[in-house]
């Protein structure tokens, strides 16, 4: 096997010192002739720098630290490539970390992500991890927390989001329009973004003389539990003597489950219920689902920029929904 280049042997090649090569490297001052020899060595040998060496010295390394939730959803494979695209344009190298929703894992790699000291941080994890997140931000790691709002965020934390209120709102009025008057909520848990989704919905359904019963919106986080998540939606309205005629799902990932379970009760999309959902996925238009999409591409682009170039006071910005029309809520009968 080769032996690598060391910054040694450039040092011998050039006739200089390891000293002056690392100055070189590094855009410190030396004379045209000594930095042209230097590098022609560096360019004959294929030398590499060490970039763990140079974080080292400079006391931080160049790396973009990114801890996703669940990298199965689309939405996160676009914040991925706007982070991406912003790291490639600033030489940076984006370290992932999933966390599969495991807390105490979110809690470990957020700590690690600190050890090596990234350049920044951008995480989509859960609020319990914010004490962490923090004290990243408050040591002068500058750090965004993304889909959700940070609370009273000191120095150097941002955050990235969606109108999550808005998203709901979207829902509500679309499926409303689409002659719907008894909708079902599926949900995953408590987030903010859950929480802020559901508010939406109620609001809108609210302003065109509709209600949204508390027990019209059930949440799960399994395919089990989605299945009977549906299977009690369904019931409750037949209780109720109106019967469900649309089904709005607040998180993306929940999709595929949720129109299982509707196709294994041979109920059909949409003569019989609406369904709308979240997040684009690369299947929905062949099934013809209508969705709320969210700009994760241009969310992760503006969340890796605030990381590479951190502004002074602590940044909220909130990304607006876009509903695309197919045909799942009954668009086709309406026209």
């Amino acid at each position: 096997m080769a032996r690598r280049v060391t910054i040694g042997d450039v040092a011998a090649r050039a006739g200089v010192s390891t000293a002056t090569v690392s100055r070189v490297l590094n855009g410190g001052a030396v004379t045209e002739t000594t930095a042209t020899r230097v590098w022609d060595a560096v360019t004959r040998l294929e030398y590499t720098p060490n970039a763990l060496t140079r974080g080292i010295f400079a006391g931080r390394s160049s790396a973009l630290g990114v801890v996703i939730r669940d990298l199965s959803s689309p939405f996160y494979l676009g914040l991925l490539r706007g982070i991406d695209d912003v790291a490639a344009a600033n030489d940076s190298l984006v370290l992932v970390a999933n966390t599969f929703r495991n807390v105490d894992h979110e809690i470990d790699l957020i700590r690690m992500m600190d050890e090596h000291r990234v350049r920044g941080l951008i995480t989509t994890t859960d609020e319990r991890t914010d004490s962490r997140t923090r004290h990243m931000a408050e040591n002068g790691t500058p750090c965004v927390i993304v889909a959700r709002t940070a609370q009273d965020p000191p120095s150097g934390l941002h955050s990235v989001s969606l109108d999550h209120v808005g998203a709901g709102r979207l829902m509500a009025t679309h499926l409303i329009e689409c002659g719907r008057s008894s909708i079902g909520v599926v949900t995953s848990g408590e987030r903010p973004s859950q929480i802020d989704r559901v508010a939406g919905l109620r609001q809108a359904c609210a302003e065109r003389g509709q209600s949204l019963p508390e027990d019209a919106v059930t949440a799960a986080t399994t395919e089990e539990e989605v299945d009977r998540a549906v299977g009690t939606l369904l019931t409750r309205a037949d209780d109720r003597r109106r019967p469900l005629d649309a089904l709005a799902c607040t998180a993306g990932r929940l999709t595929v489950a949720v129109h299982a379970a509707l196709t294994a009760r041979g109920i059909a999309i949409p003569d019989d219920i609406a369904f709308l959902t979240m997040d684009d996925f690369s299947w929905a238009p062949a099934l013809g689902i209508t969705v709320i999409t969210q700009p994760s591409y241009q969310m992760g682009r503006r969340a890796a920029e605030l990381v590479v170039d951190p502004p002074a006071e602590p940044v909220s910005i909130a990304f607006e929904p876009a509903l695309v029309a197919r045909s799942s809520c009954g668009e086709r009968a309406k026209v």
